[in-house]
């Protein structure tokens, strides 16, 4: 499973002086790269000891060097030859999933992954994704929160049918218009000033538009929502009632004029099922933060400023030995 809880709230002890130290945390792990060949090895006692040390807490329990530096060798080579210099990025990666973890632990969670051979990084993040589950399905949105958000969130729900009429120039995305700017804008705005004059705008879009998906179409592009097209046209979409014209303007594909031909907003019983889900994510994120948080997650002393020995043991995960 790979599942993304996000960053660590801000008042945990992990981001603390991120912003005015990152130089010193970059300066050491240069530092400790560069002079790596200047130091004597360790020997196998103090490497032990070292390995032994806690470098991350997460609520009650104590992560060892060993454990955090396995759990990095199984990333892909950025985060695993990133992540020793930096443990800050590897707290903020291996705090959260084992908070979930422990959570699930703590409500009898994850019977059956016990006994599969897995190692300990697959058993947490099988364990992660059973209190994920349980708090989703904990989640059950009464028909008053539906409506509250569905009332909310009205934008969501409203769609827009429209045609539209593009002249393009050499310089819009995916032209092959030979016009400039200038004769472009100035061609919209005949077609414009015919439209206002009382022409249709579906037989002018057949004739005259350089969009070849909708001109056979007299323009349509059927019904959209909000945010669907591109930004230039999604803000004077919106901007507009039904039966209201555009007058030209500029897009990333030439310029354009927009007819609103209709409006309407999706009925609730149609959004029921979607406005359900909604709720339930944001439910469950909001509880995953709270468990987070609980966790109180932080490097311990020796690892704020200094990068993880990882490389002197060259730690592999190796799977559960299965049971006779």
């Amino acid at each position: 499973m790979a599942h993304d809880v996000g960053p660590l709230p801000d008042s945990t002890l992990i981001c603390t002086a991120i912003h005015s130290r990152l130089w010193i945390f970059l300066l050491v792990g240069f530092l400790s790269v560069s002079s790596a060949g200047q130091r004597n090895p360790p020997t196998s006692q103090s490497s032990q000891s070292l390995q032994n040390r806690a470098a991350l807490v997460v609520g009650p329990r104590a992560i060892t060097v060993s454990e955090l530096c396995e759990a990095i060798a199984t990333l892909p080579p950025p985060q695993a030859h990133g992540y020793p210099l930096h443990p800050i990025l590897a707290a903020q990666w291996y705090g959260p999933l084992v908070a979930l973890a422990e959570e699930a632990k703590r409500e009898h969670l994850g019977g059956d992954l016990s006994s599969d051979n897995l190692n300990k990084l697959d058993e947490e993040n099988g364990l992660a994704a059973e209190i994920i589950r349980k708090v989703a399905g904990d989640i059950h949105p009464t028909d008053s929160q539906i409506e509250v958000y569905y009332a909310a969130h009205q934008s969501e729900f409203q769609r827009t049918t429209l045609r539209h009429i593009l002249i393009s120039d050499a310089a819009a995305l995916g032209s092959r218009s030979n016009r400039s700017a200038v004769e472009a804008k100035a061609r919209a705005e005949q077609l414009s000033a015919q439209i206002q004059a009382g022409q249709g705008f579906a037989e002018l879009a057949a004739k005259n538009s350089d969009d070849p998906y909708t001109r056979e179409k007299g323009g349509d592009l059927g019904e959209v929502s909000h945010h669907q097209l591109e930004p230039a046209v999604d803000q004077v979409l919106w901007s507009l009632k039904p039966g209201q014209t555009s007058p030209p303007f500029q897009g990333r594909f030439g310029y354009e004029i927009i007819k609103v031909e209709g409006r309407r907003t999706l009925p609730l019983q149609d959004v029921r099922a979607s406005i359900t889900r909604e709720i339930k994510v944001e439910g469950s994120q909001r509880r995953q933060q709270e468990i987070i948080a609980a966790a109180h997650i932080h490097l311990t002393k020796t690892f704020m400023g200094s990068p993880l020995p990882c490389e002197s043991t060259r730690v592999r995960l190796q799977p559960k030995p299965s049971v006779p």
